[in-house]
């Protein structure tokens, strides 16, 4: 495609809005889930320390201050049963620290310097601690033990509880760069994917377009044909205007030729934009075989004989079935018509038409001059001619077999064309039969 190529503009933006959506999933697929763990882990540790802040004030697994009367002396017992990486820290009402034989000397040399700021009573939050070899992080909950608890030690003080959440952190921070490795990595993959997918969405629009625009030029060249005879015949009738009727019946009948060729045509055109709007529905209605294919046929005997051509005709179909008449009358009329239109003088044209169990078989063959092997594939689609067969000197126009390959499609049939020995072409159609139609 050249540079300045719609198409290949078209697909340029489809391959970078799709790049776009799929970045913006990821990076959005990543921050959730991200998110959803990041609120888990401290959800739990916030559940540890509301369950330790219930502890304190209920005064179950408490540490407990014990009076020795005979020494005058106190012993302190540490809590029992607290979360692993928890220590409660107890400030007296001016802040200092009245339970440091229970937190040991290295814990103590690290949070000695903290201070008490009763304005975080009952709140959650987030605390650094730093020292002069690391820093560690602690969520905490500050809590105020009413005068009337039972242990001394915490009656009418204050109870911080801390969590170390290092390790939390750290699981935090490596499960973030495996999410953001995961990110590059399906980006980059999606860089493919965008690609192929571009690609593979321009497909039916670029095989529509060009369809739509080899159809347009077709169906201008065949509509400009006819109209051109049509004109040129009534330019010279009105060179003749003493002439009588009679005089100029054979300029008058090359019109009404071409009029019928140019209704034709445009009555084609139009089922195949209906079929490309799919407007066009089939009414399946239940038909006596034998009766409808015989009423058909008829009237192309008496034609084929005024061509001095032989037309054979053969109908099995008992019983009844159910298609849509119109449509297969139609379809007929375009196998019957190229038939005989192809068929020389003196020529055979075949008609068989049979019923197996479930399937209506059709079989239209002439002895023309047949069809190469290389035009078979394409001889259903639209105004395409093959140099021999297909020839608009004889009047058609390219849409016959389109028609006809669309309304099969429509009965969820088959069509074919085979050759004929020793010349000519076989047209055969399958299309299954219901033995009754369902009324809405």
């Amino acid at each position: 495609m050249a540079k300045n190529d719609p198409q290949q503009k078209q697909q340029r933006t489809f391959f970078v809005k799709e790049l776009i959506a799929f970045a913006v999933l990821f990076i959005l697929l990543g921050f959730t889930v991200f998110g959803i763990f990041q609120h888990s882990v401290m959800q739990n540790v916030d559940i540890g320390l509301e369950n330790q802040r219930s502890q304190i004030l209920t005064n179950q697994s408490q540490p407990s201050i014990r009076i020795d009367p005979n020494k005058g002396t106190a012993k302190i017992t540490p809590s029992v049963g607290g979360p692993f990486r928890s220590s409660t820290i107890i400030f007296d009402k001016d802040g200092t620290i009245i339970n440091k034989p229970m937190l040991g000397d290295h814990f103590y040399s690290l949070i000695k310097s903290i201070k008490l700021d009763k304005t975080q009573t009952d709140k959650i939050y987030d605390m650094t601690i730093s020292s002069k070899n690391f820093t560690s992080h602690f969520r905490t909950l500050l809590v105020k033990v009413p005068e009337s608890n039972e242990n001394a030690l915490y009656a009418g003080n204050y109870a911080m509880i801390v969590e170390n959440i290092d390790a939390d952190l750290l699981a935090l921070k490596s499960f973030q760069k495996a999410i953001f490795i995961t990110i590059i990595i399906f980006w980059i993959l999606a860089i493919s994917i965008a690609y192929y997918l571009s690609k593979s969405s321009m497909k039916p629009i670029l095989k529509s377009w060009r369809r739509q625009r080899d159809f347009s030029a077709n169906a201008a060249h065949e509509l400009r044909t006819p109209l051109t005879i049509i004109r040129n015949q009534l330019e010279f009738l009105l060179t003749k205007p003493n002439d009588k009727v009679v005089d100029q019946a054979e300029k008058i009948s090359t019109s009404l030729n071409s009029v019928n060729q140019l209704q034709t045509l445009t009555d084609r055109l139009l089922t195949l934009s209906r079929s490309d709007a799919d407007v066009v529905q089939v009414n399946l209605q239940s038909q006596k075989l034998d009766t409808f294919f015989t009423e058909v046929i008829r009237p192309y005997k008496d034609v084929a004989a005024s061509q001095n051509k032989n037309l054979t005709v053969n109908i099995d179909t008992p019983g009844s079935g159910a298609f849509d008449g119109g449509l297969i009358r139609q379809l007929l009329v375009i196998l019957i018509d190229n038939g005989i239109k192809y068929t020389p003088t003196e020529g055979e044209i075949g008609i068989d038409i049979q019923r197996i169990k479930d399937n209506l078989k059709i079989k239209v063959s002439d002895n023309g001059p047949g069809i190469p092997d290389t035009d078979k594939k394409r001889i259903f689609e639209r105004f395409y001619r093959t140099d021999k067969s297909r020839n608009s000197k004889t009047g058609g126009n390219g849409l016959g077999l389109a028609i006809a390959s669309f309304i099969v499609d429509q009965h969820h049939g088959k069509i074919s064309v085979r050759d004929n020995q020793p010349n000519g072409a076989i047209f055969e159609v399958s299309i299954p039969l219901k033995s009754h139609v369902k009324v809405i």
